[in-house]
């Protein structure tokens, strides 16, 4: 059965209602749509059959970025405006740390553990240089067994110049599918 990102549209209007120092205000018509669109027609969209039971890979993907994206180094969260009252859900902000000390910084616009979350890209906040506006990011995690996961990763971004966008959606519809591809092994891996 698929899950409509809607189911917890309340989470995600809330979760755009706050601003932190970390970002900047969000559009909510905007992500509103991107979410819509990320759905029904992703710019990019990577699916994985997982040796490991849901629970574990969703706290591994929101947990353990530093151990599947590339140079990633650390991971640092702040519950301030999240919903969830101090601990992780819409309205969090994970803050990546790559090796040369740049950051990532995504607000999460949805979090339904084990199922689905969804995360805004700030840009603006970030000081990753990477050739983006913004993206968003959909997982999917679907049951198939206790210990057979499959995994959804869907995306929707703009390029910040339309000179390079071909090389842009290149690089980083490449870039997710070796990161997930490391990431499903390296899971199944740590699940034994």
């Amino acid at each position: 059965m698929k899950r409509s990102l809607f189911n917890s549209s309340l989470s995600i209007t809330l979760a755009l209602a706050y601003t932190t120092s970390f970002s900047s205000e969000i559009n909510e018509e905007f992500i509103r749509q991107e979410l819509l669109r990320i759905q029904n027609s992703p710019d990019h969209s990577v699916s994985f059959e997982i040796d490991a039971p849901r629970e574990f890979i969703f706290q591994f993907l929101t947990h353990r970025v530093q151990d599947y994206v590339n140079n990633a180094e650390a991971i640092t969260f702040s519950h301030v405006n999240s919903i969830s009252e101090d601990r992780l859900g819409a309205g969090s902000i994970r803050i990546t740390t790559m090796e040369n000390g740049e950051e990532l910084v995504q607000r999460f616009l949805s979090y339904d553990p084990p199922s689905t979350y969804a995360y805004f890209t700030d840009m603006e906040a970030s000081s990753v240089n990477v050739p983006l506006s913004y993206s968003l990011a959909h997982y999917e995690l679907t049951y198939i067994t206790s210990e057979k996961t499959n995994l959804r990763v869907s995306v929707v971004y703009r390029s910040s110049s339309r000179l390079l966008s071909f090389f842009v959606k290149r690089a980083f519809n490449s870039a997710l599918e070796d990161d997930f591809a490391a990431a499903a092994k390296l899971i199944e891996e740590r699940y034994r």
